[in-house]
């Protein structure tokens, strides 16, 4: 075969279809469709050239049975022709601003000499950095360690890519930092424990690892297919650190206690029923007390004069602000900026990902509450991410403010919540609250219901019709004087009367029922907001008549 001209990936030219790269397939997998997880959207790699420069590619189902079988991982190969496409993906790998899409005029073939410096071109990152909260979180990070604790596989999920390992790690300084390992990589990890048991150490290497910031605690996860594990592997990077290790701590073995017991899952009945105190909606109107609880309700809707996302920083996932930039003191040119106030992105570029922040109404049989359902666990529920459904939203040429049809799923499910009432919410009588985690198992709220109705002195599932004193107003009302009075709670008899919180008004395929943007407010869940003082506005007509309906009793 004739001595191939190849080209370095990081002298890629777009005004060039005809080169041939000369790459290993470091990262190989298949990405599935979030509504449908039977079909497969994509093969995705990750290249690297014998310079250790990565670049992702990507093989579309036209072109599956042209390549499949000539791609696995691992192999070096040489690849002519494939078009050149931009990066936009939000999770780098590298710095090469470009990724590779095969096609029909793309050819695979076998390389049998690959030479590079390293077999995987790991760029390791300190745990100073990550500690410090400094590295970005929307670049991939490779990070090497001794596992010193494991904690227990979450497999609460039905979506087995949701199921989370937490585990701590450190490096030879004794500096340790928290990993979550989701999905198969979790699993791949109790497999090896389960296997080897009598291990001396486990020595884990991560490469396409993910920086995750959460109330201003850093960590590394693990990003869905992308990262790779290496367990005690036979490489030059683990054999290295391995025998440091001995040679500073000598035989000391942290890694034998890690057994497979502590990696059973946990039981979501004992973690709802036992951990916490169960309480009815009403308690909860007027917080008196930090701490946090059960509640059982059934989402009745989503309040519609809340945004449903924010534009979360990739760095810190705190919300960004946009600021105009003015090019000089005379000038009327502005440029829009992104701008974030958390601690550790001062001097930094700031990007944003859109993320869920959903304001549903939940009810039970004492009364509604504002609940927000954030970003994991919304995308447990509706099985999209945020910023798919505001791509098909801003596709259709909508307001992408309007709430996406497909949260739509959301209504009328019965569920456990698990909620969080901190200093704010008691010191400020404000009553919205966050969703720490949740359940749909029957079973389980069922027995918290039960609960619930033995602490109140009654039997559980009561068909006795009473009306209880706080659901009885003693005098007419102005709609004004009762939302000053119950925050952003409505009674359940009402909640469906208000344009703000009714529950029907989605960005629908077919109908459209748009909102007047300046009728509407943006409330923060903790930015200096007081229940009695700062309201929504809601539309003040309900059934021509401006106060609440008073329930009749029977005589």
């Amino acid at each position: 075969m004739a001595e191939r001209k190849i080209t370095l990936i990081k002298d890629l030219d777009n005004m060039n279809d005809d080169y041939t790269l000369k790459v290993s397939i470091i990262r190989l997998w298949k990405s599935l469709s979030d509504g449908n997880p039977t079909i497969v959207r994509s093969i995705e790699m990750i290249l690297m050239d014998e310079m250790c420069t990565k670049i992702r590619a990507s093989v579309y189902p036209r072109d599956f049975q042209r390549f499949e079988s000539k791609l696995k991982e691992d192999q070096a190969v040489y690849i002519r022709s494939p078009t050149i496409a931009p990066n936009k993906y939000t999770f780098k790998i590298s710095d090469v601003t470009s990724k590779l899409n095969f096609h029909r005029r793309t050819t695979v073939n076998e390389c049998l000499h690959f030479q590079s410096k390293t077999t995987y071109g790991f760029s390791f990152v300190s745990y100073e950095t990550i500690i410090s909260a400094t590295a970005t979180s929307n670049e991939s990070i490779d990070i090497i360690g001794e596992v010193v604790s494991l904690g227990k596989l979450d497999s609460r999920d039905v979506t087995k890519s949701l199921h989370r390992l937490p585990l701590q790690i450190r490096n030879l300084e004794g500096l340790q930092v928290n990993v979550t390992l989701f999905g198969d990589i979790a699993y791949q990890l109790i497999s090896y424990l389960e296997a080897h048991k009598q291990v001396a150490r486990v020595i884990v290497l991560l490469q396409f690892a993910r920086i995750n910031v959460y109330n201003a605690t850093p960590s590394v996860n693990s990003y869905y297919e992308q990262t790779r594990m290496f367990i005690n592997a036979n490489l030059p990077e683990i054999v290295t650190f391995t025998d440091s290790l001995v040679g500073l701590r000598g035989l000391q073995n942290p890694s034998a206690s890690l057994t497979v017991e502590s990696s059973k899952s946990y039981s979501e009945s004992d973690d709802f029923l036992n951990n916490y105190k169960v309480k009815n909606v009403v308690d909860l109107i007027e917080p008196q007390e930090v701490g946090q609880y059960i509640i059982v309700g059934t989402i009745y809707g989503i309040r519609q004069d809340i945004d449903w996302y924010y534009d979360a920083c990739t760095n810190c996932g705190k919300k960004v602000e946009t600021e105009d930039v003015f090019s000089g003191p005379d000038s009327g040119d502005a440029s829009v900026v992104l701008k974030c106030n958390g601690h550790n992105c001062k001097n930094k570029k700031i990007s944003s990902v859109p993320r869920y922040k959903i304001p549903i109404r939940v009810q039970d049989d004492s009364g509604t509450i504002t609940l927000t359902l954030f970003d994991r666990d919304a995308y447990r529920l509706v099985k999209k991410r945020a910023r798919d459904l505001l791509d098909q939203i801003k596709q259709a040429g909508d307001n992408p403010r309007l709430y996406p049809y497909d949260l739509k799923c959301l209504e009328h499910k019965k569920m456990a919540f698990k909620i969080d009432v901190n200093s704010f919410n008691v010191s400020n009588n404000y009553n919205r609250f966050g969703i720490l985690g949740y359940t749909v198992d029957s079973n389980v709220i069922d027995a918290l219901e039960k609960k619930l109705a033995v602490e109140a002195g009654s039997p559980a599932n009561n068909d006795d019709t009473e009306i209880a004193s706080h659901e009885v107003s003693h005098e007419t009302k102005s709609l004004k004087d009762a939302i000053s009075q119950t925050g952003d709670n409505l009674t359940p008899t009402m909640a469906g009367k208000f344009e703000a919180t009714s529950p029907f008004k989605y960005n629908s395929p077919t109908i459209v029922k748009k909102r007047n943007v300046g009728d509407t407010i943006d409330v923060d869940d903790y930015d200096n907001v007081n229940s009695s003082t700062k309201v929504p506005r809601l539309n003040s007509k309900v059934d021509g008549n401006t106060g609440l309906l008073i329930p009749k009793l029977e005589k």
